[in-house]
């Protein structure tokens, strides 16, 4: 097989692992809980834990590709995964667990933009946008792992066994890093290491640039508090919702969160038809599907048990489907900056998306505390937490108004 495609299956694997561990502590939240003697408000830290160092690390980890090169990095990083999966699966209290999702953030940090800079040296430049879909695609694969497969993992290994199996998981990773990926093709390695070299200054340069546009400022903020809201659901809440308050068995749960994956990755292709073709507008396609994440997000307060699983089902999977079109802020922002500087925008706008799901997933977990605390599970506090997040996608659609509006451009 040509290098280029297993340079592209190793990296489709990195970051089917990051989506992975992101969205893992929803099912195993409960025995979380009870092992590390955790209240909601620790277990919403430990949840944030990988969000905030994954975030931090985005800034600096630019310049770092350009100077060491996606495979040093990678490699590197994804052996602080590998502890970090270690230090997880031994911890024995709250400090133990945070220690060990913080390395896994931080060793997750570079699986989407390391692969996206392999892209630009291996595949035409015509072929990019593919490849990256493709790679996208492939990528959210793992959060539907963290779902059903994940509950049958830790049924068979329990959540620790779980965590050394991925551990171990990672370290083969890390040795087809080594094996297979290049920096260049063979030939080229030095004109295109040039090449691809930026300096710090006009990194700086474009990314003031950038702060300096309010559209910018309203599209991050927003993407700060809508991801911030589903990622809260998505990566850790739903979990305990459906297992602690809803007395669901934990496979039924783990079903209930593969369908809100499911309706992300089937809504966002749709998303991006919806915004070239027919509403031909990207402004437009996250309002909307912001607006019916509110509504989505609010009717999560109103379920008692007994449910209607079918019913239940089908507004996960909305919640994903809806919740997907934000992606398209991506092409938004792009094409309100100038061309030289659409990857300083998205790196920036990314990690304003990445410290939200952080800060979201903390912010819960002292709700949580404070409206529930031992009798969460009476589902007052559940009721609270998911209106909170009802009331961020609201805000975020009105951010959105404000935004400069970007024709989308069909092909």
């Amino acid at each position: 097989m040509n290098r280029k495609w297993l340079i592209f299956a190793v990296c489709s694997s990195l970051f089917l692992m990051s989506l992975f561990y992101r969205a893992s502590s929803a099912i195993i939240a409960p025995q979380l809980m009870k092992d590390l003697k955790l209240t909601h408000e620790d277990l919403g830290l430990l949840g944030a834990a990988f969000f905030y160092t994954f975030a931090l690390v985005q800034f600096p980890l630019g310049p770092v590709l350009d100077r060491l090169g996606p495979r040093i990095t990678i490699a590197g990083l994804n052996l602080l995964a590998t502890l970090g999966a270690i230090v997880f699966a031994r911890a024995g209290s709250m400090a133990g667990g945070v220690l060990g999702r913080g390395l896994l953030g931080l060793g997750m940090a570079a699986n989407l933009m390391g692969p996206l800079k392999l892209f630009t040296i291996w595949f035409p430049p015509n072929r990019f946008a593919t490849m990256s879909g493709l790679l996208l695609s492939l990528g959210t694969l793992g959060s539907l792992a963290a779902t059903s497969p994940l509950a049958l993992m830790v049924e068979a290994l329990g959540w620790r066994g779980s965590f050394y199996t991925l551990a171990a998981v990672n370290v083969l990773l890390v040795l087809f890093i080594i094996i297979i990926v290049r920096d260049t093709p063979e030939g080229h390695g030095v004109q295109l290491a040039d090449n691809q070299r930026t300096s710090v200054s006009p990194w700086l340069g474009a990314l003031k640039l950038v702060f300096s546009s309010w559209s910018y400022w309203a599209i991050s903020l927003s993407a700060f508090i809508r991801y911030g809201s589903y990622v809260a659901i998505q990566a850790l809440w739903a979990g305990p919702f459906l297992m602690e308050y809803l007395r669901l068995p934990t496979i039924t749960a783990g079903n209930l969160l593969f369908l809100l994956s499911l309706g992300f990755i089937i809504g966002s292709p749709c998303g991006g038809l919806l915004s070239d073709d027919l509403l031909k507008s990207h402004k437009k396609t996250v309002i909307l599907g912001s607006t019916l994440s509110a509504f989505l997000a609010a009717s999560f307060s109103l379920w008692k048990a007994p449910v209607h699983i079918l019913l239940l089902g089908t507004v996960f999977f909305s919640l994903g489907f809806f919740n997907s079109f934000g992606q398209v802020i991506y092409a938004h922002i792009k094409e309100l900056m100038p061309s030289e500087m659409s990857a300083s925008a998205m790196t920036a706008v990314n990690f304003f998306t990445m410290m939200g799901g952080g800060v979201f997933i903390h912010m819960l977990g002292s709700i949580m505390q404070r409206f529930g605390g031992a009798a969460a599970h009476e589902g007052h506090a559940y009721s609270v937490a998911f209106l909170v997040c009802a009331a961020g996608y609201s805000i975020a659609t009105m951010l959105y108004f404000t935004t400069k509006e970007s024709q989308a451009k069909s092909p």
